[in-house]
C-alpha cells in the first residue's frame, strides 16, 4: 500500500487526457499526408462537370446535423425538364395526363418528391423506379388517352390576351 501513495495523484487531469488524445489525432493525419498523399496524387484526374444533355436529373435533399430521425432528412426532391426526356406527340401528351399537377408548363418542369421510405438512399431509388415507370407507361401503346385534354388550370396558367390595338386609336383621339 505504502507503494502506491508514492504515484497516485501522478496522472494527468482528463482534460490532459483530451488533449494528448488530440495531439496524437493531428500526428496521424500528418504522417497520412507525408506518406500516402504522393501515391494518392498519382490517381488524381482533372474534374469534368456532367453534360447537360445527358446528365439532366436534379436530385434534392437536405441534411440536419445532430438529430439523425428527422422526416426532412429522408425527403429527396427529383426536378427534371420534361423536353429533354424526349417524348413526342401522343407520348408526350400521355405522360403529361400521367403526372399531373407535378408539371409545371411555363417552366416545362417536372417535381417529384417522396420522403416514405427510411433513408434518402432508398426514397432516391424509389423516385428513379417511379419516373422509368412513368416513361414506360407513357411509351404503351394500347391507350394514349387522347381524347383526354390537358388541363394547367392547377398552376394558376393564363393565356395572356394582346391588348387591342383599336382601342389605342380611341384613346388618343380622346385625349387630344
Amino acid at each position: 500500500m505504502e507503494h502506491m501513495e508514492d504515484w497516485e495523484y501522478d496522472d494527468h487531469h482528463t482534460y490532459g487526457h483530451l488533449f494528448l488524445e488530440s495531439i496524437r489525432d493531428v500526428r496521424k493525419y500528418v504522417r497520412m499526408m507525408k506518406f500516402e498523399h504522393p501515391t494518392l496524387a498519382q490517381h488524381a484526374k482533372a474534374f469534368k462537370p456532367p453534360q447537360a444533355d445527358t446528365h439532366f436529373l436534379k436530385f434534392e435533399s437536405s441534411v440536419t446535423m445532430g438529430d439523425k430521425v428527422l422526416a426532412q432528412d429522408r425527403k429527396v426532391v427529383l426536378r427534371l425538364q420534361v423536353a429533354k426526356l424526349g417524348l413526342k406527340g401522343a407520348e408526350l401528351h400521355k405522360f403529361l395526363l400521367l403526372v399531373g399537377v407535378r408539371y409545371n408548363p411555363q417552366t416545362d418542369e417536372l417535381k417529384m418528391s417522396e420522403n416514405r421510405e427510411a433513408t434518402s438512399l432508398l426514397n432516391k431509388k424509389k423516385l428513379a423506379d417511379t419516373l422509368v415507370e412513368l416513361i414506360a407507361e407513357a411509351k404503351q401503346k394500347d391507350d394514349m388517352f387522347a381524347d383526354v385534354p390537358l388541363d394547367f388550370a392547377y398552376h394558376g396558367y393564363k393565356h395572356k390576351m394582346p391588348f387591342p390595338t383599336e382601342w389605342l386609336s380611341k384613346a388618343k383621339a380622346s385625349t387630344e
